[in-house]
């Protein structure tokens, strides 16, 4: 029994040791990665709640996220992942505070001007109105900025291609609010035109004359905010569609490769790779468990076995050993009963003579 007790304490002792060395060890670097994206998040709420209070726009509420210190187990992963949710969905909100008021005023422009196409096409003669490709060639001077949104992956040549398409966008709101016919259309187009010029302050104005006078070519019908020319679109309806491509297009340049973005995807990619890691290591070390646990089962029976079988040949042997002792002693008894017989068996004779002379004597 002790022998399979100390089998069992030995397999124990081997187990605990290699479950420790194939546990999960916390990552410092998804520690250094969760760090910057709180930095980053924090950096980008101070640069938009600023815009906005320069823009009159409203900044949403949003709190900087919080992890765990130690991931170490479900529930510290569980953590990261709500947190990420919650992130993922406050940048976004984020983004659609900066981009809401001129994206408003927009709008009202296109549902006007839907509104004027479906009541032009409902009358018998519309009257077709000509349109002018609009596109602006200048530059706006550098100016440097401390703190960007936007990460350090995009190029100078990125930068500047985005700027041009701003203001050339800027000047197509500036050339359709002076071609407006409404003074309110003209507002708000003028408004529309103020907002990408104050939306421009927020890329990283990083320039170099060469890139900045060689404009990309093969891209410029899908830049330039040229106005279709379908004669079987009414002009309204398509200055309705130039309008809303230049929405998307505002979108795609201003929200669009930020350094939150960046980080968010980075930490997202390092808590899935930890996520499998740990998933693993905690597979490992219950197949390590496992293996010893049977095996530790496997020798307490075979120690509970052989201590059975030890007991059983035990009595066997002291039942010998009982039989021969009592078969002793009773051959002690026979012979030491035959003996006595013996004895009177001889002492009957001498008894008979005396018996005899002493009958004769008295005759």
């Amino acid at each position: 029994m002790w022998i399979g007790i100390g089998f069992c304490g030995l397999r124990y002792y081997q187990a605990s040791i290699a479950a420790g060395a194939v546990a999960y060890q916390p990552s410092p670097h998804l520690r250094h990665a969760l760090d910057r994206l709180r930095d980053a998040f924090l950096a980008t709420e101070q640069i938009i709640e600023s815009f906005n209070a320069g823009n009159q726009s409203t900044t949403p509420n949003v709190q900087a996220p919080r992890f765990p210190l130690v991931i170490n187990s479900d529930d510290d992963f569980a953590r990261i992942r709500s947190e990420l949710s919650r992130v993922d969905h406050e940048r976004q909100q984020l983004k659609e505070s900066i981009v809401s008021r001129f994206e408003t005023f927009v709008k009202s422009i296109e549902e006007k001007l839907h509104a004027y196409a479906a009541v032009l096409q409902s009358s018998p003669s519309p009257t077709p109105a000509t349109t002018q490709n609009l596109i602006s060639n200048a530059t706006p001077s550098p100016t440097s900025r401390e703190q960007s949104l936007f990460s350090s992956q995009l190029g100078t040549s990125n930068a500047n291609e985005r700027n041009a398409n701003l203001k050339e966008r800027k000047e197509f709101l500036k050339v359709l609010a002076a071609k407006a016919e409404n003074a309110d259309n003209r507002v708000i187009l003028g408004e529309a035109a103020d907002q990408l010029e104050h939306l421009a302050k927020l890329l990283p104005e990083r320039f170099d004359a060469s890139t900045a006078a060689q404009p990309d070519t093969t891209t410029a019908a899908s830049k330039n905010p040229r106005l279709e020319q379908d004669g079987k679109i009414l002009p309204s309806e398509r200055v309705a569609r130039q309008l809303e491509k230049l929405r998307g297009g505002v979108r795609q340049m201003l929200l669009t490769s930020w350094t939150l973005d960046d980080t968010f995807e980075q930490v997202a990619d390092l808590d899935s790779a930890e996520r499998d890691k740990y998933r693993a290591a905690i597979l490992a070390q219950k197949s390590i468990w496992l293996s010893a646990t049977s095996r530790i089962v496997i020798g307490l029976f075979a120690t509970g076995f052989v201590s059975l079988l030890i007991v059983v040949f035990a009595d066997l042997v002291q039942t010998q050993l009982d039989t021969a002792t009592s078969s002793g002693t009773v051959a002690d008894a026979i012979n030491a009963l035959r003996g006595s017989v013996a004895h009177l068996s001889e002492s009957e004779p001498m008894i008979s003579a005396e018996e005899e002379t002493h009958i004769a004597g008295g005759s």
